[in-house]
């Protein structure tokens, strides 16, 4: 018995087998998104239904943590409620068993068939989709080329009655096959690849029913991990999600602990073939755990929500934009004006919380300076259309030179929800290399904020009472602000010089001075544009 040959063979048809999983779960990812979005969109409000569609879904796309990871982004964006994702996931769970069901068919006969046929029609074919067509049969075959490797390889094991004692301490000892099967999925991040392994083992004769199960149950609880962390910055209910479907399959593990004899005593009746032992103990420990849950999803959500408690940032809407108005240009331009005041309101946030996360950087406060950003991009379009819908009536000559001007004032403060994003990005990036500015740089940045944030308070009041005594102040501070930034660039300049700061913390520095530079900039065009009005 050569031990590094079949080592080499163990790991060769091992990653074959990852890499063909890959290709085939990739591919038809790609070839069904669309139609399987739709379906998560649509198809939730009865929790049965719901459940169908994680079968169908994770049937199609071979892999249920590609399933969660949707679910996932769907609930950050608020397409789905938390009760319809939790169905949809434990469908999910039943899906990912069809994957076990194809891979214990055993087809490793025809696996160089589909490897060719896949890989010619791969390089024949024009269009991506039908690439992607043939990637899918490769990867298909490369799944069982891996597999036929795997249990060629440890074959020569199962003559060895101290390797064969070693496989079947599984048996003996459950913690150590959940142990197992846990730490070997957390590894893989598939359920499959570790099903496969188990098959592959199983074919060689050196793994049975009882020597498998258990690494089986351990499996459930650490495809669970994907999820977890797909969930790490989201949202609450993606949290609540992910915590969810470890709290089911753990709770499924521990009843299927207490069935153990149940599976050992039924199983084998249904087959002899160990693979399809395997496979059928995966499939009826998923549809076991859907029928326990499916009836009590309502109470369980509740549960989740008590558990892990508060409420999402909620993305700001525009409410002030009445289609109504539109027949009373001039309450119409007030309603967008009023709406140009939350949109500067909304900016004055995130300028506040870029300002924190330049002092103690919080992941928290990134991912609401992206919801902020999202919702001015969305103000700045609905503005924008409802001001065309405003052109489209018949104007008295001063309205009609107030479009320009609102227009131009509309895009500014977009371009300040940007550099408020922008000086957010700059304090991760500071953050996660570990910057740190001198206490100097600290200062500056201290009275730069404090200027801005003077700025936007002036502009509001300028924009909201058509204040020109405001407006004229903003002008006054930004030349104030350039005058500021000019000098603290030659200080940061001199402080490199003399090794006070490092060079990457100031060009983080430098950056953040010119972010902020030109978002007044863009405020001070508001205003400017205030004033000219104001000599209409």
């Amino acid at each position: 018995m050569n031990i590094f040959s079949i080592i080499a063979g163990l790991i060769g048809g091992l990653g074959l087998f990852i890499y063909g999983m890959y290709l085939l779960s990739d591919s038809l990812k790609k070839l069904s998104l669309g139609l399987l979005k739709s379906l998560l969109e649509k198809i939730t409000s009865n929790r049965f239904k719901s459940m169908l569609v994680g079968v169908f879904v994770t049937s199609v796309i071979q892999s249920s943590s590609a399933t969660s990871v949707i679910l996932i982004g769907f609930l950050n964006a608020g397409l789905l409620s938390l009760a319809g994702a939790v169905a949809i996931m434990i469908g999910a769970n039943v899906g990912t068993t069809v994957t076990a069901q194809l891979i214990a068919f055993k087809l490793t006969t025809f696996a160089p068939i589909f490897i060719f046929f896949g890989a010619l029609y791969f390089f024949l074919a024009k269009k991506d989709k039908n690439k992607n067509k043939g990637l899918a049969v490769l990867g298909f075959g490369m799944l069982f080329m891996g597999l036929a490797m795997m249990s060629m390889a440890v074959a020569p094991l199962a003559e060895n009655e101290s390797a064969k004692n070693a496989f079947l301490a599984f048996g003996k000892y459950p913690l150590l096959g959940i142990l197992t099967g846990l730490l070997l999925t957390i590894a893989w991040q598939s359920s499959s690849t570790t099903t496969g392994m188990l098959i592959a083992f199983a074919s060689a004769g050196l793994m049975n029913l009882n020597s498998s199960i258990y690494i089986i149950f351990g499996m459930e609880i650490g495809t669970c991990v994907t999820a977890l962390l797909a969930s790490i910055g989201g949202k609450l209910s993606s949290k609540r999600l992910a915590v969810g479907h470890t709290l089911f399959n753990v709770t499924g593990v521990l009843i299927a602990l207490t069935m153990a004899p149940l599976y050992l005593k039924y199983i084998p009746m249904l087959t002899d073939n160990v693979a399809r032992q395997v496979a059928n103990t995966h499939t009826i420990f998923n549809l076991i755990n859907a029928i326990l849950f499916l009836p009590f999803i309502p109470l369980f959500t509740k549960f989740l929500t008590k558990i892990i408690p508060g409420k999402d940032y909620v993305k700001k809407e525009t409410k002030h934009l009445d289609k109504n108005l539109l027949a009373l240009p001039h309450m119409a331009i007030r309603a967008v004006i009023k709406e140009l005041v939350v949109m500067l309101e909304t900016c004055t946030e995130m300028l506040k919380k870029s300002r924190e996360c330049t002092v103690a950087y919080r992941h928290k406060l990134r991912n609401e300076v992206s919801i902020d950003e999202e919702a001015v991009d969305e103000m700045q379009k609905n503005i924008t259309e409802y001001i065309v819908e405003i052109t489209r009536k018949e104007l008295p000559e001063k309205q009609s030179r107030l479009i320009p001007a609102i227009l131009h004032s509309v895009n500014d403060l977009e371009k300040v929800g940007d550099y408020c994003e922008s000086i957010v990005i700059l304090a991760q990036r500071a953050f996660e290399n570990d910057l740190i500015f001198s206490e100097q740089a600290r200062i500056e940045l201290d009275k730069l904020f404090d200027k801005t944030e003077a700025v936007m308070k002036q502009t509001k009041k300028a924009l909201q009472y058509d204040d020109h005594d405001a407006a004229n102040i903003t002008l006054n501070i930004e030349k104030e602000l350039d005058q500021l930034i000019e000098q603290y660039k030659l200080n940061h300049i001199k402080r490199l010089e003399n090794d006070i700061c490092i060079s990457n913390a100031g060009l983080v520095f430098n950056d953040i001075l010119t972010d902020l530079e030109r978002l007044n900039d863009h405020l001070c065009n508001i205003t400017k544009g205030i004033l000219h009005l104001g000599k209409r």
